[in-house]
């Protein structure tokens, strides 16, 4: 019985690191696909400047009108 539990102890721990490892190596791809889009952009912005930005609005200034005689 001793052997079986050791047996199931082995492979619970070679389990439990596969599912470690996977986990850390989706970790690890996430961050190479981020810096890969980071570079994309750069390039581009390079290449054919940076995004265009969409035009400020003017922020309206209060002016005094002159009273007309009547």
């Amino acid at each position: 019985m001793a052997e079986h539990s050791i047996e199931l102890n082995l492979q619970s721990s070679c389990v439990g690191s596969l599912q470690r490892g996977a986990i850390g190596s989706m970790d690890y791809i996430d961050k190479i696909l981020e810096k890969l889009k980071e570079w994309a952009r750069e390039l581009i912005d390079a290449l054919l400047g940076p995004a265009a930005q969409p035009e400020a609005e003017p922020i309206p200034v209060p002016v005094d009108e002159p009273r007309r005689r009547r």
